[in-house]
């Protein structure tokens, strides 16, 4: 079963993004380098993407163009015309080609759906975001840090982004499913890691068509992809048994199982079903266990900063976490604020066109594509003075952790994107950051070897591409 579905979602890409290549008509291009160039320094790995794309803010264009194999890659650095792109115009793009290629693990969820199906996808899953039913599982969250923390020990070396990987599956197991995962996390980390390399090498325009051929490698990836499914279709059908023996469960797969349409009818098919909850896997796991990773890190090299965090920390009440204290910790989300300012965990945004557009002076045609990247804007000194450096106290205003107090543009600040598209797991993400964040660094610190600003893996996700080993050490 999973094997053909794997097939079938394959070639479901392949046909969405053939559907996606339209003749372009001759009109004046903005400004931008060779293309033949650029495509061989990112697809023989000369720089990274994440780089490369970062690379063409200097040079002081609103938007760069890229011709690059047969597509036309129009890269926003303008903050209006990222706001009029992405925001006034939303209706009028669609998921990236590049975006679509990840359809074999993640189907047809939020991540990768569009038009009526996004839609009624995202109405139906917004009541199980609501911040009040977030606030019910910080207990879970605290409850799987705590269980991390507790199998560590003074001196231990850790790898900390596998820890943060495992450590917030366990959150997604306890939230999301509804179930004790931390014997199959291990395995879980290791086939994303897998699938997410692949997509690395093989879903950008400059990728070779050779990363799509039957090797080893890609035949591992293809049953890393079966072995997520067999994990997460388990899941569904563990829930499925309790909801028939009455089972009454407050985590979101229990409660999109039971969601019913206006007719009354099941909300989601059962395809559906596996889509989000693969969806929910990847986006609310990997990008938080990344946002976690850096701010360690930085952490680790700011001693200062660090210091000041936990000066916060040791004026709480001698007890675990709850919902209550979460306002009483600006600077903790503060330092999440800064980690993913520097280090985004999406890095990039990208539409397609489906209607002509006039931006910035420049005529980009239907099935031109625009990019958006976090790490370019995150970083523009433009409008983040010391812009490369960790300064969580720029979020900070008369004490209170406020996402407007540096003071930025609107199209210049965007970790969750835009508009509808915005990440529907904004707040949960937000929480279990910081309950995350808190609940360990009141007993521990942690001393990464890595470098302040290591070498990066730019796919679907902005990722360490060394390991990031830590030694752990408990407070005084």
């Amino acid at each position: 079963m999973a094997s053909s579905t794997v097939t079938q979602r394959t070639l479901n890409a392949r046909t969405i993004v053939e559907s996606m290549r339209v003749q372009q008509p001759a009109v004046a291009r903005p400004p931008g380098p060779n293309g033949l160039r650029s495509m061989w320094s990112l697809a023989s790995g000369q720089v990274p993407p994440h780089e490369f794309f970062s690379s063409l803010r200097e040079r002081h264009q609103p938007i760069v163009h890229v011709p690059m194999a047969g597509e036309h890659l129009n890269v926003l650095f303008a903050p209006e015309a990222i706001w009029e792109v992405f925001v006034t115009n939303g209706r009028h793009t669609r998921k990236s080609l590049a975006l679509q290629m990840t359809r074999p693990l993640l189907g047809d969820g939020l991540l990768t759906a569009d038009g009526p199906t996004h839609m009624r996808h995202r109405r139906a899953l917004q009541p199980l975001f609501h911040n009040k039913r977030i606030e019910g599982y910080v207990a879970d969250m605290v409850g799987a840090a705590d269980a991390s923390g507790q199998r560590w020990h003074g001196g231990q070396l850790i790898d900390l982004s596998d820890a943060m990987a495992e450590l917030t599956l366990d959150v997604i197991g306890r939230t999301v499913f509804g179930l004790d995962v931390r014997g199959e996390a291990s395995d879980v980390a290791t086939a994303l890691d897998t699938v997410l390399a692949g997509f690395a090498r093989g879903i950008g325009p400059w990728s070779s068509p050779l990363s799509r051929i039957p090797t080893a490698r890609r035949r591992r990836e293809v049953e890393a992809i079966r072995e997520l499914d067999a994990i997460v279709e388990e899941m569904i059908a563990s829930r499925r048994r309790d909801l028939a023996m009455g089972f009454d469960g407050k985590d979101v797969l229990t409660l999109m199982l039971a969601a019913r349409d206006d007719d009354g009818r099941s909300a989601f098919t059962p395809e559906e079903v596996r889509d989000e909850a693969m969806t929910l896997v990847l986006a609310g796991h990997e990008t938080t266990a990344l946002a976690l990773t850096w701010a360690w890190n930085l952490l680790s090299h700011n001693p200062s900063e660090r210091a000041w965090l936990e000066q916060e920390l040791d004026s709480l009440p001698e007890r675990p976490l709850t919902a209550h204290d979460l306002p009483s910790l600006p600077r903790t989300y503060a330092v999440i604020a800064e980690a993913m300012r520097l280090h985004p965990p999406a890095w990039i945004l990208g539409r397609w066109l489906d209607k002509d557009l006039r931006v910035s002076g420049w005529d980009l045609p239907r099935g031109s594509v625009v990019l958006a990247s976090q790490y370019a804007m995150h970083r523009d000194p433009r409008y983040w003075p010391h812009a490369d450096a960790f300064r969580p106290t720029r979020w900070i205003t008369d004490g209170r952790f406020d996402e407007r107090a540096p003071r930025v543009p609107r199209g210049v600040w965007f970790p969750f994107g835009f508009g509808t598209r915005r990440c529907i797991g904004e707040h949960f993400a937000w929480t279990e950051a910081v309950v995350v964040l808190a609940t360990l660094a009141r007993r521990w610190r942690l001393e990464v070897h890595a470098p302040a600003d290591p070498p990066m893996m730019s796919a679907i996700t902005l990722r360490p591409a060394i390991p990031m080993s830590t030694t752990l050490t408990t407070r005084a």
